[in-house]
C-alpha cells in the first residue's frame, strides 16, 4: 500500500519553482561551502548536489546536517573498500536528505520517518531536475537505509551506501586497520559530531512520542514501544482473530 502511494506521489511532474520549500535553497549563483574532498572521497559539486547540500543545511539542526554528510562519506568509504561503483550525485542527495522525515515540518500523520523522508527527498530530486528513474533511486536509498540489509542490497549501490554510512555513524564503523582509523578521524574533523549521541537520541524520542505506531516493523519500533507503551495495543494474534472469517 505504501509503495502504491509513493508511486502516485512520484508520478506528479513538479517544477523546481513550484516547490516552496525547495525554493528556499537559494542556489542561484550560490556555491556550496562543503570541502571538495574528505578522506580521499570527493564530495559532488554538481548543481543537484549543491542544491541538496544547501537545502539540508537550511532544514536540519547542525548536528543532523553533519550526520548526513558523514553518512555519505562513511558509505562511500565502505563501497570503495568493497570495490562497488555508485552514482555519486544520487547517493549524495539521498544521504544528505535521508533524515528529513524526523523533522516535524516533513512528517505525515501516520507514515514512518523513513517513508516521510523518502517522499520528501524524491520530491526534492524531481523538482531539482532528476528524472523519475533517478529520483526513484533516491527514494529507495532513503526508505531502505535502516531496514534489513538483505533487502537494502537489492535496491542497488546507492541504497547500500546510505545504509552503511548511516549505520557507521550511529553504531560505529569497523576499524580494523590504521588507515581506516585515520579516515574516520578525517571525516569527524570535517563534520564534527556536535553532541550527536544525546541530540540524535532526543530527536528520536520526540519522534516516537509524536507518532509511536508509525514505526511498527522498523528500526525504531523498540524505542517507540518503550516511550509510549500504551499506544501499542494491537498484536498479530488480535489481527488474526479480527479477520472476517469463521475459522
Amino acid at each position: 500500500m505504501r509503495h502504491q502511494t509513493r508511486r502516485g506521489f512520484s508520478a506528479i511532474a513538479l517544477s523546481f519553482g513550484a516547490l516552496p520549500w525547495a525554493a528556499q535553497a537559494r542556489v542561484a549563483g550560490e556555491v556550496s561551502s562543503l570541502p571538495n574532498e574528505v578522506a580521499g572521497i570527493a564530495i559532488p559539486r554538481s548543481r543537484i548536489a549543491v542544491l541538496a547540500a544547501n537545502f539540508a543545511r537550511q532544514s536540519y539542526p547542525d548536528f543532523l546536517f553533519n550526520h548526513c554528510m558523514r553518512t555519505f562519506l562513511f558509505g562511500a568509504l565502505a563501497l570503495r573498500r568493497q570495490k562497488l561503483s555508485f552514482n555519486a550525485n544520487e547517493a549524495f542527495v539521498a544521504a544528505a536528505l535521508h533524515d528529513l522525515g524526523l523533522l516535524p515540518s516533513f512528517a505525515s500523520k501516520s507514515q514512518s520517518f523513513e517513508i516521510d523522508g523518502a517522499n520528501a527527498a524524491e520530491k526534492f530530486a524531481r523538482g531539482a531536475g532528476l528524472d523519475a528513474k533517478d529520483a526513484d533511486i533516491v527514494w529507495h536509498s532513503v526508505a531502505f537505509h535502516d531496514i534489513r540489509f538483505a533487502i537494502t542490497q537489492r535496491a542497488g549501490p546507492e541504497a547500500i551506501l546510505v545504509a552503511l554510512g548511516a549505520g557507521s555513524d550511529v553504531d560505529g564503523p569497523d576499524l580494523d586497520k590504521d588507515d581506516e582509523k585515520r579516515q574516520v578521524a578525517e571525516v569527524v574533523a570535517a563534520f564534527p559530531r556536535l553532541q550527536f549521541k544525546s541530540r540524535f537520541t532526543s530527536l528520536l524520542v520526540d519522534h516516537c512520542k509524536r507518532k509511536p505506531v508509525s514505526q511498527h516493523g522498523t528500526w525504531l519500533e523498540g524505542l517507540c514501544r518503550e516511550q509510549v507503551p500504551a499506544a501499542w495495543t494491537n498484536t498479530v494474534q488480535k489481527e488474526i482473530v479480527a479477520a472476517p472469517f469463521a475459522e
